[in-house]
């Protein structure tokens, strides 16, 4: 649990917000495929967030069959890093399984969803990420500034159209992204596929926002999706499609959506920390 007063507690938070109580509302979670040049530097970044913030938060890093070094390096430093938790697939099973592993592990309210690959710079991003998360949010994504991984127009064709046929009104889905846990627990993942996870929230009627974050070059090794990844993006949305046309008929009807009061809002000072 967080022992640090809330005043000194603002003092160090680079956002100036706090959790009501750290280590039970969000858990960090990170997939990792062949990241061995980028651990130890992710590791570092995450320490000094922890440090900038005043609490660290629980971290699990999902080994998806890596081949090279990353499970020994991960096991290493979850040794010297007491909040660091690791699971490892025998066997790569593709982001969307990651997702499930996830899911079936954290207990928190909250996922958020990084990068092992050091585009996404969780010394700013996560306290962005949270300083959005306000009462009545139930997920914020990360919207890439400046990329330069030559996927832009492939990601805007996806956005634009989950925006059209399911009402997501923010401009990069598929990225870093803090979302509420219980509203996953009651989607068929490996249907919706981690791709559409946000567009899906959207047309069931629930708030989901974005903001700006700085894109970074990977640090390390290459990216592990190539062209492939826009025929199976399609596919993939083609069976989402007739899913939701179909067994998720009913999540097409906007409900009157009650905010559970027991859900901690991470980027509000519910309560004093002592």
């Amino acid at each position: 649990m967080v022992t640090l007063s809330t005043t000194r507690l603002l003092q160090k938070s680079s956002f100036k917000k706090s959790l009501p109580s750290g280590d039970s509302s969000i858990t960090v979670v990170i997939p990792c495929l062949n990241e061995e040049g980028n651990l130890e530097r992710l590791l570092l970044n995450i320490e000094e967030t922890f440090e900038n913030m005043g609490f660290s938060l629980p971290v699990l890093v999902v080994d998806d069959g890596s081949t090279d070094n990353s499970y020994k390096i991960l096991k290493k430093m979850s040794e010297e890093y007491d909040y660091l938790r690791i699971i490892r697939h025998p066997q790569r099973r593709g982001v969307t399984e990651v997702w499930k592993t996830a899911l079936d592990d954290v207990q928190t309210d909250w996922i958020f969803w990084g990068q092992a690959d050091l585009e996404s710079d969780i010394r700013t991003d996560l306290p962005l990420l949270l300083e959005a998360c306000i009462p009545g949010v139930d997920a914020v994504a990360g919207w890439r500034q400046k990329r330069g991984d030559g996927k832009i127009l492939a990601s805007k064709l996806a956005n634009t159209t989950c925006s059209l046929l399911f009402g997501l009104n923010i401009h990069d889905m598929n990225w870093i992204k803090l979302v509420r846990r219980d509203l996953l627990l009651t989607l068929p993942v490996e249907t919706i596929t981690h791709r559409y996870l946000l567009a899906v929230l959207a047309a069931q009627g629930y708030n989901v926002t974005e903001v700006l974050t700085p894109w970074h070059p990977r640090h390390s090794g290459t990216s592990k999706f190539g062209k492939k990844r826009l025929l199976t993006s399609a596919i993939d949305f083609v069976k989402l499609w007739w899913w939701f046309q179909t067994k998720g008929r009913l999540l097409n009807q906007r409900q009157e959506k009650r905010i559970d009061s027991s859900i901690n809002y991470p980027g509000v000072v519910l309560q004093e920390i002592v």
